[in-house]
């Protein structure tokens, strides 16, 4: 079974525009909740395990300063803590404490019930429909990424692939259009 270009093309399009607006919404959250946006990624982050401040920023792509900042304003709330790396006693790990924990629920049920009422009017079914779609998308898309990294896909030629050219200028042109100083991912 193999998807049509045309409809490919419809992906792509429709793709470019959840990202334009996925853009729109982190940085209006951003602009919101300040230098808490990096914060929360750092949160979540050390919700799934506890982790070093380098490593932190390569996995959000972020700057090792702009991690080393946040990581001060979420520790002197009490969010996290700093205890000492067994595996490089010159290293220390991060990881949440109660009160990072407690926040990090309030602020994925606030989230939730703002996704909630940009959804009225889907049921769940639906929803979980439209979730799947993207959860395949997303691992094929990063299939795609890890064999295009590691030479198992050849480098795409913008001359001769007007698919991956589209896609390129639409994101390009999208960052390009919401913050043309920003240099660096925020994830919130």
């Amino acid at each position: 079974m193999t998807v049509s270009e045309p409809v490919a093309l419809e992906i792509v399009g429709a793709l470019s525009g959840l990202i334009r607006t996925a853009r729109s919404y982190s940085h209006l959250r951003h602009e919101q909740l300040g230098p808490t946006g990096i914060a929360l990624a750092i949160l979540k982050r050390l919700h799934e395990e506890p982790s070093r401040s380098g490593d932190i920023a390569c996995a959000l792509g972020v700057s090792a300063s702009a991690v080393s900042r946040a990581v001060a304003t979420v520790e002197s709330l009490g969010y996290v803590v700093r205890r000492p790396d067994p595996a490089d006693a010159r290293a220390s790990l991060l990881s949440l404490t109660a009160g990072g924990v407690q926040f990090l629920a309030e602020q994925h049920r606030e989230h939730a019930r703002r996704v909630a009422a940009v959804l009225d009017g889907w049921d769940d079914a639906k929803a979980r429909e439209v979730l799947q779609g993207l959860t395949e998308l997303d691992t094929a898309l990063s299939r795609t990424v890890s064999d295009m990294r590691t030479g198992g896909i050849p480098a795409l030629n913008p001359l001769t692939d007007p698919l991956s050219t589209a896609f390129a200028d639409s994101v390009a042109d999208d960052t390009t259009k919401q913050n043309p100083n920003q240099n660096q991912k925020a994830y919130a």
